[in-house]
This record gives structure tokens, sequence and C-alpha cells, in this order.
């Protein structure tokens, strides 16, 4: 992680910085992504490909969208269709799909027709494509609609939690947030409502913290349902590298896992910490900045 690199932007076009701030790929890009197992996504025109490390196009720009590598293969559009490319570039999977997701436990969602189902990595399909929503795989669950209800399906296409969640997410540190008629809660993998449905929204768990909120208002609990962060803040992020991002009166801040205050809220947007450096935004500018809030590169377009 020490040779991680960030995305900037200047006089229009994405270059990369290092942690201590130095340019180290010149701005020539019309779009850049953080990187991902050595790549990263830019874009040239309307067009996206992958860039090394250097900054050498690795992946021809040519595609309509691409996504992030995942499992060794990454989605990618051209035209109409999805496939999937490996790093190399090369086609492993033919441009067949409506639409195409990440590998996730070796399987991937896919479009065909007006249905969901999932591929494996030869482009077999293993789960019929019978759904109208259904989300990528994790902890070897999957959320599928099904007659308009959220369940859960294993890798085999059984369903194992039955569809009676009015929606419903992945499974992350063994819980799973989901909405009911009085409102959201955590489930386990036996489907059992772990922590009530006592919140108006609830998000994934994350280092053992989950952001929920009530009454407009957004803090953090435990998996034994403790609040760990006072609901009291206009937004909260997930936890990262020890610090949490806080909305206060439409401007960010962090704070660490007591609730003390450790950078003021003073961004118009606050993003999670990557080897020890996080993304920042005043109005319409974008800068990075370190664990004490100094920057490394100051906000411009």
């Amino acid at each position: 992680m020490k040779d991680m690199l960030y995305p900037v932007v200047v006089k229009g076009k994405y270059g990369y910085i290092d942690n201590k701030g130095n340019l180290v790929i010149e701005p020539q890009f019309d779009y850049a992504e953080e990187f991902n197992d050595d790549l990263a996504i830019i874009g040239v025109k309307d067009k996206y490909g992958f860039i090394n490390k250097s900054g050498d196009i690795v992946i021809e720009a040519k595609y309509k969208k691409v996504n992030l590598f995942k499992e060794n293969l990454a989605a990618a559009q051209l035209g109409y269709k999805w496939g999937y490319i490996n790093k190399k570039g090369e086609e492993i999977i033919p441009f067949d799909f409506l639409d195409g997701y990440d590998f996730n436990e070796d399987l991937a969602l896919v479009q065909i027709g007006g249905k969901q189902g999932y591929i494996n990595k030869e482009g077999k399909i293993i789960i019929e494509s019978k759904y109208g929503y259904a989300h990528s795989f994790k902890e070897g669950l999957a959320v599928v609609d099904i007659n308009k209800k959220y369940g859960y399906i294993n890798g085999e296409g059984e369903v194992v939690i039955q569809p009676k969640f009015i929606e419903a997410n992945d499974f992350y540190e063994g819980l799973a947030a989901v909405i009911v008629k009085n409102g959201c809660g955590f489930i386990n993998k036996k489907g059992e409502m772990v922590i009530e449905p006592e919140y108006d929204e609830a998000y994934d768990f994350y280092d053992g913290y989950a952001v929920v909120s009530k009454g407009e208002k957004y803090g953090c609990i435990d998996k034994n349902g403790s609040i760990t962060i006072p609901i009291k803040y206009d937004n909260v992020d997930i936890i990262s590298e020890g610090l949490i991002a806080v909305e206060v009166e439409e401007k960010w801040g962090y704070i660490d896992i007591e609730g003390n205050m450790v950078i003021d809220p003073k961004f118009s947007e606050a993003y999670e910490f990557v080897n020890g450096i996080a993304a920042v935004e005043k109005g319409s500018k974008k800068g990075y900045i370190n664990k004490s809030g100094e920057y490394i590169w100051v906000p411009k377009k």
C-alpha cells in the first residue's frame, strides 16, 4: 500500500499523486478512478480502459463502460452488450449480456432478456435468469426479488431465507440490514432478526460498526445493537482506518471511535481514508488530506 496513488484534476485533465502530494502520473486523461489491483480505470474522450502505476495504458480505452477487476475479471460494455475481460484485455466471456456485474465468490450477476441470473467464469449459466432484481453474492448468499419481496438464495439457487422483506442488503460480517413494516433492522444468516427494526435507515456493518438513523440524525451501532456513536449527526460515513466522516450543519469532518472530533467539520464532502489519505471537497474542488487534517493536495478543479 506504500505506492498508493490518488487521482487529481489539473486544468481539466486527470493525473495521479502519491501520498506526499507529488504528481507522479502527469494529468492527461479525461477521467480517472482510484487504483485497484495495480490497475486504474481511465477515460479518453468517451471511452474507457486501464492504466498501470507507471501511467501506461495496458488495456485500450475502447469500452463504453468498464468495472473494476474482481477475481481477475472485469465486466465491460462494447456497444450495447456486456462481457468480461482479463488483465491483458483479452475477451474471456463473450459480450452477450444486456448487463453484467462484478464476479463475487466465482459467480457474476448478469441480465439476459428482462431477467437476471448468475454465470460462472466460463460464462455458463449456473442460476437461471428468472429474477426481476438481484444482488451479487456476498458471504455465500445473494439477495433476490421474488414476487416483489426480498429474500436470499445460496450458490445453488436454493432459497435459504424466505422472501419477506420490503428491502434487503447484502451480508457483511454475518449480518444484513433489512426493511420490514416497522423499520430497519438486521438479520443473521438464519433470517432471524437479531437487531430490532427500530431505525429509519440502516447500512452495512464494517469493522464491527454500522451506520443507522432516526429522525434524520445518524450514528453508529455495534453488533449487539448498542449505540457506539450517538445518533446526533446530520450524516455519517463508514469507519476507515479508525476515523469516521460525519456531517454537522452541512459541513463534514472526522471523529474517532470514541466520538471525539479530530478533524473539524469544514468540507462540503469527505470520504474514507485509504493508506492514511482521504479525499475531501470544498465546493466543486477536490483535494486530499492526511489524518492530521493537513492538505497534501489543496482542493482544485
